[in-house]
């Protein structure tokens, strides 16, 4: 029977736990006409937040099936799978239901839940304020443009300002025609604890419709003593919602183990 998981004020600090604000989506319209080069940074990220503004305003929701994977190994060797169907609803509802489980029941309960949590808690005004990619919880700097071997992109360097363990340092890679981010590499501005030698992580989104989603995020933790979690987080089969839709749309779920 599929398990709802509703919003809730979860405990972060658990390895991995934070990992969903880190590296919190923006899903941007995109621009009919694109910038002509060179712009600055600052330019650059202005344009991100307007498109940003603009699916403020545009995206009514979507549905998605996104699935979880995590091995670790070490001194004990675990690995834990979970298929999640999630649902949002302007402006800043979000549910998840889980459809499939296996393996480590300790992953799934202490990692997989806690980022459904942290996710639900990231919802929040306040928080995607705090972690969002503004001039004001980041610097940024030009590393490439359009015409430098990047396609049609921006490459920015990208570093936290402000004291916040739930922001990270690395790249972005900025569509330079839609002004959406389509690539984020990093690690965690602040170590999350002593036993945690280094986080780093990737996400890539994909365009669907008029929007970018997550596609595919992957970090690889390395412990001390215990070893390395590698983790794969995979966003399908995106559904946007429609004007005059009541509810968000449903989705067909593939077996466990299907592409």
């Amino acid at each position: 029977m599929d398990q709802p998981l509703k919003p809730g004020v979860p405990r972060l600090g658990r390895l991995l736990a934070l990992f969903a604000l880190l590296t919190t989506g923006s899903f941007a319209m995109p621009q009919q006409v694109a910038a002509s080069p060179p712009l600055s940074a600052d330019q650059i990220m202005a344009r991100v937040a307007s498109m940003n503004e603009v699916r403020t305003q545009k995206l009514l929701g979507y549905t998605s099936i996104r699935t979880y994977h995590l091995e670790s190994h070490g001194l004990v060797s675990r690995k834990a799978d979970m298929v999640v169907r999630a649902e949002f609803r302007a402006p800043d509802t979000k549910e998840f239901t889980v459809v499939s489980e296996s393996g480590s029941a300790t992953i799934r309960n202490r990692v997989f839940r806690q980022l459904l949590q942290a996710e639900l808690q990231s919802m929040t005004a306040v928080n995607q304020r705090r972690t969002e990619l503004t001039p004001e919880n980041y610097r940024f700097q030009l590393v490439s443009q359009p015409g430098m071997g990047n396609d049609n992109v921006y490459v920015l360097d990208v570093q936290p300002k402000i004291d916040n363990k739930f922001l990270f340092s690395g790249r972005i890679w900025v569509d330079a025609s839609d002004f959406a981010v389509t690539r984020i590499e990093g690690k965690p501005a602040t170590n999350p604890s002593w036993w945690t030698l280094r986080t780093d992580f990737t996400r890539q989104y994909e365009r669907v419709g008029e929007f970018w989603f997550p596609e595919t995020t992957r970090s690889v933790t390395r412990v001390r003593v215990f070893g390395t979690a590698v983790m794969t987080i995979d966003d399908r089969q995106y559904q946007i919602s429609q004007p005059g839709d009541s509810t968000v749309s449903e989705v067909s779920v593939p077996p466990p183990g299907s592409p």
